[in-house]
């Protein structure tokens, strides 16, 4: 496929190969797995070839419109022609045994010119192959992180707790990514997701040893600052109503999230850094409390923008009876509103605007203090804060 009218040299050759490769005559047999299972290496070389193609699917439809937050990865040039290449090199290695099986076909019984049509030369094909792999490897497209890609699913299988853990944080990122293309004019989502965000920070502080009311621990901590820019935003969304009721499978993921969290690393009890643990099963968890970390910044980000998309468009309310005195001063058309007996009205660009730096202040938390607007103090002492007391126990009033 061509991404461009100028493709990469390393398209152009996939493209001449493709184009090579020619289309199976109609007499050709079904393929083994068709009819019976795997049974051979190269039956098992198809089924992952097909697998591969499934998986490619999941993230991107014909036209390559993105159908998950990962689809962009698909298209990376860097990381689309070392795959290229790579495809070149099996077709390659094929190609060289196609002479050999034609001639075993043969001498099987097979009928020469049914051999021909099935099996032609390779000659040809092995060429172009090669040619894919050589232009990949004078552009240094040697190493691809397709290799990483998974199966785009919303459904959580694992029963072990830490698998089920990167399963639901993986479903909550696809759906904050989902929402920004279809916002579902709720704040009551948007604050599920920091909420999420916010304790997965505070967890992985916790795996770590980091005592959260030692405020030089919370400042050398990446997770543990990140959870505090994290509950400066849930204030801040608290505050905010939308027109729509919320997501409800986000919300209840948030609420497995938290039971999670609460099993595998409980707050409670804090230990040595579990990080430094030779244990598989320690590394595994703490692998994957650091990847929800990541994950959760990416949705914060796509967030954000739906936010944004939200207040533009004024449908994130305040209720009247917070607005200060001055704000009403300076805007007469809400005196008038709230006078009439208005109970809603649409939040002030300056205190969205607020809120748009402390989904900022989450990308920036775990890099540095210096550029963080939020005081470490916050989680610190987070336990004390009323507006944290439903965060951090065992069951919140908002997941009841």
């Amino acid at each position: 496929m061509i991404a461009t009218e100028h493709p990469h040299p390393v398209e152009a050759a996939a493209l001449a190969l493709a184009q090579t490769l020619q289309v199976g005559p109609d007499d050709l047999p079904p393929h083994p797995q068709v009819v019976a299972p795997p049974r051979r290496d190269w039956d098992q070389a198809g089924r992952y070839l097909r697998a591969a193609s499934d998986l490619l699917a999941t993230h991107v439809n014909v036209t390559g419109r993105a159908l998950t937050p990962d689809a962009a990865l698909v298209w990376d040039p860097v990381a689309r022609n070392a795959a290229l290449g790579r495809v070149g090199g099996f077709v390659a290695q094929l190609s060289v045994s196609q002479d050999a099986l034609a001639l075993r076909a043969g001498q099987a019984g097979l009928r020469w010119e049914r051999v021909g049509r099935w099996l032609p030369p390779g000659d040809r094909t092995r060429t172009v192959a090669l040619e894919v792999v050589r232009v990949a490897e004078l552009s240094g497209a040697t190493v691809t992180d397709l290799d990483g890609l998974t199966a785009a699913s919303t459904q959580v299988h694992s029963t072990r707790p830490a698998d089920r853990l990167g399963e639901l944080i993986a479903r909550i990122r696809r759906t904050a990514w989902d929402v920004r293309e279809q916002p579902d004019c709720s704040v009551r989502t948007l604050a599920d997701v920091a909420r999420a965000g916010f304790e997965v920070a505070v967890h992985t502080a916790t795996f770590h040893g980091v005592d959260l009311h030692d405020r030089q621990a919370v400042g050398r901590d990446p997770s543990a600052r990140r959870a505090g820019a994290w509950l400066a935003l849930m204030g801040d969304l608290r505050g905010y109503l939308g027109a729509g009721p919320g997501n409800g499978q986000i919300h209840a993921d948030v609420a497995a999230v938290h039971q999670l969290l609460g099993d595998l690393v409980p707050r409670d009890r804090l230990t040595s850094d579990r990080g430094s643990s030779a244990n598989p099963d320690e590394r595994h968890l703490g692998g994957t409390l650091h990847g929800a970390c990541a994950a959760l910044v990416q949705a914060s980000e796509w967030n954000a923008a739906t936010f944004a998309r939200l207040a533009r468009t004024a449908q994130v309310y305040v209720p009247i009876d917070t607005l200060s005195r001055d704000e009403l001063s300076d805007q007469p058309d809400l005196a008038t509103a709230k006078l009439n007996g208005a109970r809603l009205v649409p939040a002030l660009a300056e205190r969205t605007e607020t809120t748009l730096d402390r989904y900022r202040d989450v990308a920036r938390a775990g890099i540095s203090t210096a550029t963080s607007r939020w005081d470490p103090a916050v989680v610190a002492h987070a336990r004390t804060r009323e507006d944290a007391t439903l965060v951090l126990s065992r069951e919140p009033a908002a997941l009841r």
